[in-house]
């Protein structure tokens, strides 16, 4: 199939696939300037320890913000860095940051290369390059503020006992997953390093935080510019309680780099959000009120604040992507009907934009125009389209705050 059928296939479907994206392109390019010199300050200034402010994208359903997102990974993955795309979804809620993080890690994206992204960090390591020596020293350094188990692994890495499977277990844990302490003091005691690395137990929140600092750092010294996190759906927290809310606007705070003590130097974020979320779910349900009160009860004064930082962000500082204009449908449909021609071998007469509206939205736009295409190839027949709306459920469901632990992502052995 060719790639011109491919991105059609996907547009008449309204998911966006790497060829749709591809030929069609942007127009947000503000967005995607903005995004381009978040990568440079990313690659540029992660030794310093600082992050870029991140970005999030609005817009209303069917505005295109997936398929900006998908222009945005080919633009990061064209730079060298790995991209993980997650959809906040029951199972990644974006409250909880050791889920988020283990999905994230999941899908991942490796340039040029169609392999586990732990995996495929590990195998880029040089143990003698100035790179990893930069690592081990900053992981062990007061200011990296980790656990002994993360540079005794370093330690470990390039020693001829770590085979094969050891490195496996250790891409598993930086994934996430289990790693027995036990197993790591036996390795120690086997190189004569036991005592070199005190290894103490390590809530699991603080395991989750610490795995969050060293791994940006880690792909960086595996050769790739840095990590990059494209969130999509955003608007799912309007269903969570009002609890829980408050903790996903703090770890939205935190990917995005707006906490001063929090920030994950290495991270590029970009977070895609609906356009009425601010009206109809921070303003309607006071969550600016009622949000940092119900955190400071449970005594997460620390997430209040920054709660407060991921609801002024998504008040004051998205961007809205822009509203179909007749300038910008006629650049769409001359891109689309070129493709569409060259997909079936058929060519488009007399195409336009059709009515424009409002309340029509970019999907809305490109979908009646391939399946009017459609019924004119195959039937020589002009159809009236009708569309309808969807609008987005805000709907507070406690059901959306369970999720079980992703399937062998068990608790670490401490």
């Amino acid at each position: 199939m060719s790639e011109e059928r491919r991105a059609i296939e996907a547009l008449r479907a309204g998911v966006p696939n790497r060829a749709a994206i591809r030929l069609l392109g942007t127009t947000e390019n503000e967005i995607s300037e903005r995004f381009v010199e978040n990568l440079q300050f990313c690659r540029q200034r992660l030794k310093d320890g600082e992050q870029p402010t991140g970005q999030v994208i609005a817009g209303g359903f069917g505005a295109g913000k997936s398929h900006l997102l998908g222009y945005l990974k080919e633009l990061a993955l064209n730079e060298n860095f790995i991209v993980s795309w997650v959809v906040i979804s029951k199972e990644t809620p974006l409250f909880d940051l050791r889920k988020l993080y283990v999905s994230a890690i999941r899908n991942a994206t490796v340039p040029n290369l169609n392999d586990d992204a732990m995996t495929a960090v590990l195998s880029k390591l040089r143990p003698k390059s100035d790179a990893y020596d930069d690592l081990a020293q900053w992981a062990e350094s007061a200011e990296a503020e980790l656990s002994a188990l993360f540079p005794a692994l370093l330690h470990l890495f390039p020693h001829p006992n770590t085979n094969p499977e050891r490195i496996q277990q250790m891409a598993r844990f930086f994934s996430g997953g289990k790693l027995s302490f036990a197993n790591v003091r036996q390795w120690l005691r086997e190189v004569g390093a036991v005592k070199l690395f005190p290894l103490k137990t390590i809530k699991q929140p603080d395991l989750t935080r610490q795995r969050l600092r060293f791994v940006p750092r880690l792909i960086a010294a595996a050769g790739y510019s840095g990590w990059v996190l494209l969130l999509d759906e955003v608007e799912l927290i309007g269903r969570y309680s009002v609890l829980q809310r408050g903790r996903s606007y703090a770890e939205l705070a935190r990917w995005l780099g707006l906490d001063a003590e929090e920030r994950v130097p290495g991270v590029v974020t970009v977070a895609a959000i609906t356009d009425d979320f601010t009206s109809e779910v921070i303003n309607k349900r006071r969550d600016d009120e009622q949000v940092p009160l119900k955190l400071v009860d449970k005594n997460e004064r620390r997430t209040a604040d920054r709660a407060r930082l991921g609801m002024e962000m998504l008040e004051k500082k998205q961007v809205l992507l822009q509203a179909p204009n007749s300038a910008l449908l006629e650049v769409s449909l001359n891109k689309i009907r070129g493709f569409y021609s060259d997909a079936y071998g058929w060519d488009v007469a007399g195409a336009d934009v059709g009515e424009i509206t409002a309340a029509k939205s970019m999907r809305q736009y490109i979908k009646s125009w391939i399946t009017t295409w459609d019924l004119e190839r195959l039937y020589n027949s002009r159809p009236e389209i009708e569309t309808v709306d969807v609008a987005p459920d805000y709907e507070e469901n406690k059901d959306m705050e369970l999720v079980a632990e992703p399937s062998g992502d068990d608790p670490d052995d401490e």
